[in-house]
C-alpha cells in the first residue's frame, strides 16, 4: 500500500522590503541581517574597517550599499518563494 503524499499547507512568509529597508536605514549594516546573512557581515567587517580608518565618505557608502543590498536580497528572496 502506498502512502499518498498531501501537499503541504505550511506557507513560507514573504519578507517585507519596506521593513528590510528601514532596518537597514537606521542600523546600516547590522539591517542587513533580516535580507541577507552573508550581506550582512560581509558589510558589518566592511564598515567596521572603514569606521576605524575614520573614513567619512566610505561609511556613507558602506551605508547606502548596504540599504541597496538589502531592497535586492529581499526582493530576489521573495521572488524565490513565489517560483516555488
Amino acid at each position: 500500500m502506498k502512502k499518498e503524499v498531501s501537499p503541504s499547507l505550511y506557507r513560507v512568509p514573504f519578507k517585507s522590503v519596506a521593513g528590510a529597508l528601514l532596518f537597514t536605514v537606521f542600523l546600516g549594516p547590522l539591517g542587513l541581517l533580516y535580507s541577507s546573512t552573508l550581506g550582512g557581515v560581509i558589510m558589518l567587517i566592511l564598515g567596521f574597517i572603514t569606521a576605524c580608518a575614520r573614513l567619512p565618505i566610505p561609511i556613507m557608502l558602506v551605508w547606502v550599499g548596504s540599504s541597496i543590498w538589502s531592497v535586492y536580497a529581499t526582493n530576489r528572496y521573495n521572488k524565490k518563494i513565489l517560483k516555488n
